[in-house]
């Protein structure tokens, strides 16, 4: 079968499980089996595929029309222009969660910040962090051991394993309160923050495949945002900040929890499709 044939038969197979921009991820998906990319796969129609070559990708058509993400299948996903290894442990990067990472750049004043990134996954945040400030140390917490073992891969993919502390970690429970050495610049987080009740209206895609313990956050979707207001005071330094992702609609409720006493709200971040998105705090005072 050529390159033609088979991503037309893809193409079709996606198209009647309702994927979205099914040639568009046929054509993506036999690229990255034949190591190279879109471009090659139209220029190189008439191209034969070697049979295990096309069974994979028949394979990877079938799975990913049940709606397993495309990332999972190639292990794969862009963060800030940053490649990262993915698994069915971890959730898969956003692009909205750049807003995090645009906002510490702009901020930073420090030569050597420090930064701890709650609910680390994919090691996305942690990893881009230290990419990009290149003094920085960065703390990097996650509940599950198997989403550390990923960011571990991802920072040393990166050349940062040396500047990222990994913890287990609920939260910020793992660390020690008044430790001199756990006094952040930084504090950022992409918690969990859909609702008990709005599981079951989740795309399929990430309902049946993503990791629900990166998705679930009780009944109004914020009960992790709670946690990291009182959490966080103890390991920020006097006007530090804190920035955490939220959901849609949840901007207002999140903001009534603020105690102005110990938070300055400073700035709510929009994403692409004007969302408010991002909450940016600064810490006025501890506990």
């Amino acid at each position: 079968m050529t390159i033609r044939e088979a991503v037309a038969a893809a193409t079709r197979h996606l198209t009647d499980a309702n994927i979205e921009d099914p040639r568009i991820t046929a054509q993506a998906l036999l690229a990255y089996l034949l190591e190279t990319d879109r471009t090659y796969i139209l220029t190189h129609p008439e191209e034969a595929l070697e049979t295990e070559t096309l069974r994979h990708f028949q394979d990877w058509v079938k799975q990913r029309a049940s709606g397993v993400p495309l990332q999972y299948l190639t292990g794969h996903q862009e963060f800030y222009g940053l490649d990262f290894v993915v698994t069915p442990a971890v959730l898969i990067p956003r692009p909205e969660t750049e807003l995090i990472v645009e906002e510490v750049l702009a901020r930073n004043q420090q030569e050597a910040p420090l930064i701890i990134d709650v609910g680390t996954g994919s090691g996305c945040l942690a990893v881009t962090l230290a990419v990009r400030l290149n003094r920085s140390r960065v703390i990097a917490l996650d509940v599950s051991e198997a989403a550390l073992e990923v960011a571990r891969l991802n920072a040393r993919r990166h050349g940062v394993e040396d500047r990222i502390l990994f913890l287990a970690s609920d939260l910020l429970l793992a660390l020690k309160v008044g430790s001199p050495d756990l006094q952040a610049d930084f504090i950022v987080a992409n918690p969990p923050y859909a609702s008990d009740a709005e599981i079951e209206g989740l795309p399929p895609e990430v309902r049946d495949h993503e990791p629900r313990v990166a998705l679930l956050a009780g009944p109004d979707g914020l009960a992790f945002h709670r946690r990291l207001l009182m959490e966080s005071p103890a390991f920020l330094q006097p006007g530090g900040a804190l920035l955490m992702e939220m959901g849609f609609g949840q901007q207002a409720a999140l903001t009534q929890l603020v105690e102005p006493s110990i938070w300055s709200v400073e700035k709510v971040m929009f994403d692409l499709q004007g969302i408010e998105r991002t909450l940016v705090l600064r810490l006025v005072a501890k506990n």
